[in-house]
C-alpha cells in the first residue's frame, strides 16, 4: 500500500509542476500587468481593494491596433462592481501571443 501511496504522491507532483509550468491564461496575464501597475500607486490600490471583477461579466473582442508599437488583436472587456454599483469597465489588450500589453479602467454612466 506504501508504495501505491509514493505512486500517487508522485503522479500529483508531476500533474501539479505541469499545470504551473503552462502560460498564464488571457485573463491571468491582465489582472499581473494590472496589479503591477496598482502596485506603484496608492491611490489606485485603496480603490482596488473596494472593487471586484463582476462575476460573468469577462468577454473577448476582436481588436486592431498597437500598444507601444507592438501590435495588439485582442481585448478583454469586464464590468467592475463596487458594493451594489457598477465602477465602469476593466480593459486589457492583448498581443497576438495572449500576453497583456495594457489595462485600463474605463467610467461609466453609473460609476461614480
Amino acid at each position: 500500500m506504501s508504495s501505491l501511496c509514493r505512486l500517487s504522491g508522485l503522479l500529483l507532483v508531476s500533474f501539479c509542476s505541469l499545470a504551473l509550468a503552462d502560460e498564464p491564461t488571457p485573463i491571468e496575464s491582465c489582472l499581473a500587468l494590472a496589479i503591477q501597475k496598482v502596485e506603484a500607486d496608492p491611490k489606485l490600490q485603496e480603490r482596488w481593494q473596494r472593487t471586484w471583477i463582476e462575476s460573468g461579466s469577462i468577454r473577448e473582442e476582436v481588436y486592431d491596433g498597437s500598444v507601444d508599437g507592438q501590435p495588439a488583436n485582442k481585448r478583454l472587456v469586464a464590468h467592475l462592481r463596487r458594493g451594489e454599483q457598477s465602477d465602469g469597465e476593466f480593459i486589457c489588450l492583448l498581443g497576438g501571443d495572449g500576453k497583456a500589453l495594457s489595462v485600463s479602467h474605463s467610467e461609466d454612466a453609473g460609476a461614480r
